[in-house]
C-alpha cells in the first residue's frame, strides 16, 4: 500500500503583506523624491531669478558708466546738462529677463531719475566742512573740533576736540585717521556723532527712500512714514568728489609743469606772451587759477621778470600783456590744473546740481545772490556752462566771482549709482550701489556693494 506524501500549503497571505509593504515603501520613496525634486526645482528657479535680478541691476550700472565715459571723451562743451540728461535716459531699462531702475532723492526728499551727483554736496575734506557750523548748528559747534582733529596729521587735540588718547580709551579701541576722510560713513566714528546723525533715515546710504525707511517703527531705522527721505548729514556731505578730470575738449587735462607754450596757445586760445606769463605764475606754490579773475597777467609778480627774460620784443615796444578775456579764463579752468592727475584737488560743488536748500544755507543773508544764480540756471536749457557765465549777474563783481569760482564748477566727476534690478519671473530684487569716478577713462569704480 502506497503512502501519500503531504506537501506544505503555501502561506499566500504573508506574501501579499510583503508585497503591499514593498509597494508602500517604494511609493514613499518615489513621493519623497518628487517632493525633493520639486523643492530643488523651485530653489533652482529662485536662484536663477536672483541671478537675473543681479545682472539686470548690473546692466543699469554699466549703461550709466558707458554714458559717463562717452561724455568724458566726447563732451558737449556748450551744454552743461547733457551728461545728466543722457544718464536719466538710461535710468530705466530692461534686459530679456528683467528691468532696472536708477534713482535718487535730493536734499528735499524729492525722487529724481539717474545717479546722485556727489558734487551736489559739500566735501568734508575741504572748505566744505567750514559750513558745518552754519548748517548743523548748534550740534556742529561741539563736534567741529573733533572732526578737525580726526583729519589733521597731529595728535594734539584742539579746544573741545579729541585725539588719539580718547579713542584708545574706549572699550572698542581705534585711532583717528589723521588724514582725509575716506567715506562719509566714517564720520560715525568721530566723537559726538553716531549713525542717526550721519544717516538719518537713509540707513544703507543709497540716496533713495526704501520701504523700511518709510514704515515708522515697523523696522529699523526709526523714521517718519511721510514719503520723504531724511538723509541726515550724508545728504549734505561727501568725501569722494574730486576736482580736475573731465575737460571741455575731451582731451587730457593740462598740468603746467608738463606742458609747453605751444600747447597752451592751441588749447586755451591765448597768445604766446600770455602763455609764457601763465606758466611762470603757475610755478609758485600758492598760485590758484581762480586768482586770474582779480589779478590781470600784467599785474602779476612774475609778469615783469617774464617780459625781461622771454619777451624782449614786447619790452622794446613797451606793449603790456593783453588781459585775459572771460572766455579765456574759462578755458583755463576747463582745460588746466595745478595738480597732477594722481593727486587731484578736493572736488567743488556743481553750480547746476547743488540744491536750492544747500545754497540758501551756505549764503544765509545773501539770498538775492542765490536767487539770481538759480534764475540763471533754470532759464537756460544748457544750464550754466562755466563759472564765468555768472559775470552776467548784475550785482557780480570780480571779488565775488572769484569767491564763487573757488567753491563751484560746472562739471562733475563722481556719482553714486543706486541700481535696482527686478527679475521678470518671480519678481526677485537686487540692488547694486556703486560710487564711480569719471575723471579718468576708463571710468573707475570707487565703491561697489550689493544688497
Amino acid at each position: 500500500m502506497r503512502r501519500r506524501t503531504r506537501h506544505p500549503v503555501p502561506r499566500r497571505g504573508s506574501a501579499v503583506v510583503v508585497v503591499i509593504w514593498a509597494i508602500s515603501i517604494c511609493a514613499l520613496i518615489v513621493s519623497s523624491l518628487l517632493v525633493f525634486s520639486g523643492r530643488q526645482s523651485m530653489l533652482g528657479v529662485e536662484t536663477l531669478d536672483d541671478i537675473r535680478a543681479r545682472w539686470t541691476a548690473r546692466a543699469g550700472i554699466e549703461s550709466t558708466i558707458a554714458v559717463m565715459a562717452y561724455h568724458t571723451v566726447e563732451p558737449e562743451s556748450g551744454n552743461a546738462l547733457a551728461l545728466t540728461l543722457d544718464m536719466e535716459n538710461v535710468a530705466f531699462g530692461e534686459t530679456e529677463h528683467g528691468k532696472w531702475n536708477i534713482s535718487h532723492n535730493d536734499l528735499d526728499g524729492k525722487p529724481w531719475p539717474g545717479p546722485m551727483d556727489e558734487h551736489s554736496k559739500l566735501n568734508v575734506n575741504g572748505d566744505g566742512r567750514g559750513y558745518l557750523a552754519v548748517i548743523f548748528s548748534p550740534m556742529s559747534w561741539g563736534v567741529s573740533p573733533a572732526i578737525e582733529d580726526w583729519i589733521d596729521e597731529d595728535d594734539d587735540p584742539r579746544e573741545l576736540g579729541v585725539e588719539k588718547d580718547y579713542y584708545l580709551s574706549l572699550e572698542a579701541r581705534y585711532e583717528p585717521r589723521n588724514a582725509p576722510i575716506w567715506h562719509v560713513a566714517e564720520m560715525e566714528l568721530i566723537a559726538g556723532l553716531d549713525p542717526d546723525d550721519i544717516r538719518g533715515e537713509d540707513w544703507n546710504l543709497n540716496n533713495r527712500l526704501d520701504a523700511n525707511e518709510n514704515d515708522g517703527e515697523g523696522s529699523m531705522p526709526n523714521d517718519e512714514p511721510d514719503g520723504i527721505l531724511d538723509g541726515g548729514w550724508a545728504a549734505y556731505l561727501t568725501a569722494t568728489s574730486t576736482d580736475g578730470g573731465a575737460t571741455a575738449s575731451g582731451l587730457p587735462r593740462i598740468y603746467y609743469p608738463l606742458t609747453t607754450i605751444e600747447e597752451l596757445v592751441e588749447r586755451l586760445g591765448i597768445s604766446e606772451q600770455q602763455a609764457q606769463t601763465l606758466m611762470s605764475m603757475a610755478k609758485s606754490d600758492d598760485f590758484m587759477l581762480e586768482s586770474l579773475i582779480t589779478t590781470p597777467l600784467s599785474e602779476s609778480e612774475d609778469s615783469t621778470e617774464n617780459q625781461e627774460q622771454n619777451q624782449g620784443q614786447s619790452q622794446e615796444t613797451g606793449d603790456p600783456i593783453a588781459p585775459l578775456q572771460d572766455w579765456q579764463i574759462q578755458a583755463i579752468f576747463d582745460e588746466t590744473s595745478t595738480s597732477p592727475s594722481h593727486q587731484p584737488n578736493i572736488g567743488k560743488l556743481n553750480i547746476n546740481t547743488t540744491s536750492r536748500r544747500l545754497l540758501m544755507d551756505m549764503y544765509e543773508g545773501r539770498e538775492d545772490l542765490v536767487e539770481s544764480i538759480l534764475s540763471m540756471r533754470y532759464n537756460r536749457n544748457e544750464g550754466i556752462t562755466g563759472i564765468m557765465d555768472l559775470r552776467e549777474i548784475p550785482e557780480m563783481t570780480d571779488d565775488l566771482l572769484q569767491e564763487l569760482a573757488m567753491g563751484f564748477t560746472a562739471r562733475s566727476n563722481v556719482y553714486t549709482i543706486s541700481s535696482q534690478g527686478v527679475s521678470g519671473g518671480s519678481g526677485a530684487e537686487c540692488e547694486i550701489i556703486a560710487i564711480v569716478d569719471r575723471s579718468t577713462v576708463p571710468v573707475r569704480i570707487l565703491e561697489y556693494r550689493e544688497e
